[in-house]
This record gives C-alpha cells, structure tokens and sequence, in this order.
C-alpha cells in the first residue's frame, strides 16, 4: 500500500480531464513521471500522455483542491458527484486548476468529447 499512496503532494499532479492524482517520484531512489510512464488509468486513449512529456505538462497540473481516495466508483455516491464513478479505482482530486489547452478541447470535441474543466467553474 506505501507504493499507492503518495507521501509528499509537491510531487502529485492531478489530470485535467479526469481528475485523478498520480506521483511524480516512484521512490526516492528512482524518479520517474507516473503519467509519462504509464498515461492516465481513464484517459490515456484520448490524451496520449504516455511517453511524451509536453503532453504530460499541457494535460496536467500540480494545482488541485482536496483528495478522495475511490475503491469502487459504481458504487460510490461521493464519486457519483464528483462524475468520477465510471473511472478507475484511485485518489482523485476534488477540484484541479487550469483547463486543456484550446488545440486538445478541439481534439476532445472532435472525437464528441464535451470537456468539463474539473475546477468547479462548469456544473451541470
């Protein structure tokens, strides 16, 4: 479980279409970006974070309010609220600051994605 949980939140980002919050260290010994490593665990399809770093920057941020921690999203009314209970498993920001790069909302539009910046500006 000490590998899941993050310790130190100046190295967490949080994705900015999903919300979910990943490490930037792996371990002290061996940095490593989780979202360059691996993408986003409900986005990477859309995103395409893994392997490219700028992808990584434009589609995250270190800025976010608050954490929940999400064993079984279907089955959660806090993530039902949040629009996170079809997501993986996971620790998930409350709110993220900043939104998608303009070019990205256009991608997501184009593949019939209507993005919904997750720093609590656009409810339904």
């Amino acid at each position: 479980m000490s590998g899941i949980i993050p310790t130190d939140k100046k190295q967490l980002r949080a994705c900015l279409l999903c919300s979910l919050i990943k490490a930037r260290t792996l371990s002290k010994t061996h940095k490593q970006e989780q979202f360059f490593k691996s993408g986003c665990d409900n986005c990477e399809s859309l995103l395409e974070m893994r392997g490219h770093m700028d992808r990584v920057m434009d589609c995250t941020s270190q800025h976010y309010d608050g954490a929940i921690a999400v064993m079984q999203p279907s089955e959660s009314w806090v993530a039902k609220w949040q629009r996170i209970d079809k997501f993986e498993k996971g620790i998930y920001a409350v709110q993220v600051q900043g939104r998608l790069p303009e070019e990205i909302e256009d991608e997501l539009e184009g593949k019939g994605i209507k993005y919904r910046p997750r720093d609590g500006s656009a409810r339904d």
